[in-house]
């Protein structure tokens, strides 16, 4: 027997669960790569760059998307870099998500290794769980949870990875599957 669950974007997207599945405790991690930045604005150092117009579109449509298809974190931690901190608050305002939302500059220029940890020292009992982060780290950490899928990740895009585990401490490497990747050209075209 099969269930079928459907996530509606601009495309179905339909993934089969076993129902032995059903009945595990899932976590939900989301990435969430910050919107297209502004190289030509006055800023001191890179992790001061701003966001550029269509980054703070993108960031604005993908926090309603969302919302509007049932996929809001419930805890954020997001890079203190001025970019992603100013991409979450933009996706949680136009989004109203109810998350709550830490900040660290680990997030900036950390390792895969050191993000890993950081999930995995999360203590909440929550079930999803979202990083917004920078480039080349998103894409390193999706390749790293689930066996090596390497993707292209634009800005202001949200992938989804699901592990079978109870506790945050069990994600680990391999452990988690793509279940979707969202971007603004997918969704908006543009």
């Amino acid at each position: 027997m099969c269930h079928i669950s459907i996530f509606v974007g601009r495309y179905d997207v339909y993934k089969c669960h076993k129902p032995e599945d059903l009945n595990v405790a899932n976590k939900k991690l989301y990435i969430f790569r910050h919107g297209k930045s502004d190289w030509k604005a006055k800023f001191k150092n890179d992790y001061e760059r701003p966001l550029a117009e269509r980054g703070i579109e993108a960031a604005k449509n993908m926090g309603a998307h969302m919302k509007k298809v049932g996929q809001t974190p419930d805890c954020i931690m997001s890079s203190s870099a001025k970019r992603s901190f100013d991409t979450i608050n933009l996706a949680m305002e136009f989004g109203q998500w109810e998350s709550s939302l830490t900040t660290t500059r680990s997030l900036y220029l950390g390792s895969v290794e050191e993000t890993i940890e950081l999930i995995q020292s999360f203590d909440g009992d929550e079930k999803r769980l979202m990083i917004v982060s920078h480039e080349p780290l998103c894409s390193a950490l999706l390749a790293e949870l689930t066996m090596g899928t390497h993707i292209k990740f634009p800005t202001a895009s949200v992938a989804r990875v699901d592990f079978k585990v109870s506790s945050w401490a069990d994600v680990d490497s391999d452990k988690g599957q793509l279940a979707w990747l969202l971007t603004p050209k997918s969704i908006f075209g543009k």
